[in-house]
């Protein structure tokens, strides 16, 4: 598991509308990050929010898209997993 792997995982489905829509019906963390190791990448939900939130701050993130992963990862209660 990797901070790499999460940072790859996010640059790629920044641009791959096909790999986003994979997650639409994903309904837990658990489902998340099992699909993103069938994916080839590795990484727990804590280094994904720790990329993520990173790169947010990074860029000066102010609006977020409300489609594919990233509406789902604003939304899932990642607090407990």
């Amino acid at each position: 598991m990797s901070l790499e792997s999460a940072q790859r995982f996010l640059e790629a489905v920044a641009y791959d509308d096909e790999l986003r829509e994979k997650f639409n019906l994903v309904q837990t963390p658990e489902d998340f990050l099992r699909l993103t190791e069938q994916l080839g990448y590795s990484f727990t939900a804590a280094e994904l929010m720790e990329i993520a939130k990173a790169e947010g701050e990074n860029k000066g993130i102010t609006t977020r898209r409300r489609t594919g992963v990233w509406h789902w990862l604003r939304t899932i209660n990642w607090v407990d997993h």
